[in-house]
């Protein structure tokens, strides 16, 4: 057994094999056109597992001209808080399948709605078009549910777009939302230890197939010093946000800029909390067969629950 293959003894055994498969898995497709279905395939797959798993009820709608995925636990949940999900996937994919997989687990352990935006994506679109489309909702949404009952929370890109949004937010003025959860991702960039450390967790990529926001086409023509781009290096930007729930694991390229901006927050007033999963990697809750992602869902209600009522 090589060295990346030994786990703490509290490591799920679903979550070992999982990795293990991951070292034989050949790599997404580097070509947008390519990377794109690929995803949509990969999400529906896991989607598949969380629906047979997780009794919601699904529709389609638009708000403020944004196409929204509604979920609600099967049954309805008609004077719950809601729930804004942002999507991960480099800003470039995830759409349909892969924003209801952030969305269907969540809604039903929480037994609050969840609006899954399919937000604009880039290349086609770059900042701040996404942001866009997720204030426009929120706008929406506060029209009929005050803010402080309404949650935001996204993996990976969709907790970059969380913290945007927070941030936006904050600076138009808006009724402040209840509370965020950003998971896999952070308002900072990649970078640090934990991205050095793919060099060791992916052998097939690396450090060097780690994205920086200098790159990501969603970032083009952004000034990465504007407050509302990356708030995490703006302290006063971050005193603003609600109550926030972070969330990681050791093999995560992003547990680094995670754990920096859970400091930052507290160091800005904030309340906030960070969960650091051993042995998992990058939004490894997608899975509903893990131990640990059902462990996720939990913590991820119960912080919804207790700020959001």
């Amino acid at each position: 057994m090589s060295d990346i293959e030994q786990f703490g003894p509290w490591v799920s055994e679903e979550a070992k094999a999982r990795f293990a498969a991951f070292l034989t898995e050949s790599a997404s497709p580097a070509d947008l056109a390519e990377a794109r279905p690929f995803f949509a395939a990969y999400n529906q797959r896991l989607l598949d597992k969380a629906q047979a798993k997780y009794a919601v009820d699904i529709a389609e709608r638009e708000i403020a001209g944004v196409k929204v995925h509604e979920v609600t636990p099967a049954g309805g949940a008609p004077d719950s808080p809601v729930l804004l999900c942002l999507h991960g996937g480099a800003f470039m994919w995830g759409e349909g399948p892969g924003a209801l997989l952030e969305a269907v687990p969540v809604a039903a352990v929480a037994d609050m709605r969840v609006l899954a935006i399919d937000y604009r994506l880039a290349p086609e679109h770059v900042y701040p078009a996404a942001v866009d489309d997720i204030v426009a909702v929120y706008r929406a949404v506060i029209d009929q549910v005050e803010p402080a009952k309404v949650g935001i929370y996204g993996c990976s890109a969709g907790a970059a777009l969380t913290a945007q949004a927070a941030a936006r937010i904050a600076r138009e003025g808006l009724g402040k939302p209840g509370a965020v959860g950003m998971f896999h991702g952070a308002a900072l960039d990649f970078a640090g230890d934990s991205v050095l450390a793919q060099d060791i967790f992916n052998p097939a990529g690396g450090a060097a197939a780690i994205p920086s926001a200098a790159t990501l086409p969603y970032f083009a023509g952004a000034d990465l010093d504007d407050p509302l781009v990356l708030p995490g290096r703006h302290p006063e930007t971050l005193s603003a946000f609600p109550p926030s729930l972070l969330i990681s694991a050791t093999r995560d390229f992003a547990a680094s800029p995670v754990s920096v901006l859970h400091r930052r927050l507290l160091a800005a007033g904030v309340e906030a909390s960070f969960i650091l999963f051993d042995g998992l990697w990058h939004a490894h809750h997608m899975d509903v067969d893990l131990p640990e992602s059902v462990e996720t869902y939990a913590i991820v209600a119960d912080f919804f629950r207790k700020y959001l009522g």
